[in-house]
């Protein structure tokens, strides 16, 4: 019975060290392919082209409109991002569209400034080979 002991012991590091090993290989790369994937996302890679035309689409706001209001209109943005401090919250929504770009610059979910590019978007694009 004396030697089933090491026996057992050395079964449990045949299993656990591979797994170990593994892990410690894969957890890394994942980690930062995981992070990657975040900041292409804060960066816009990959937004969506929204339905419709730059300028029907300007004509649907003003200044003061709620955010809410914006969302019926127009769409979900391309790609939005937004900052809160102590006593506001800003936002920039981008809308992508064939035509065009608009930026929506709101403070505390009222439309401040909408400005527009015409022109084909200029989509940022994937960078990391896969």
């Amino acid at each position: 019975m004396e030697d089933a002991r090491p026996h057992r012991g050395l079964i449990v590091a045949a299993v656990f060290v591979p797994i170990f090993l593994a892990a410690a290989l894969w957890v890394p790369r994942w980690w930062e392919n995981r992070e990657y994937r975040e900041a292409e996302a804060i960066a816009g890679v990959g937004a969506p082209i929204v339905p419709g035309h730059l300028a029907e689409a300007r004509k649907q706001l003003d200044p003061g409109v709620a955010a809410e209001d914006v969302v019926a209109r127009l769409g979900k943005p391309s790609m939005s991002v937004g900052t809160e401090g102590r006593d506001s919250r800003r936002e920039v929504w981008t809308y992508y569209f064939a035509d065009g770009t608009m930026r929506i610059h709101f403070t505390d979910g009222r439309v401040q400034q909408v400005a527009t590019t015409f022109g084909a978007p200029k989509i940022p694009v994937s960078k990391r080979p896969e």
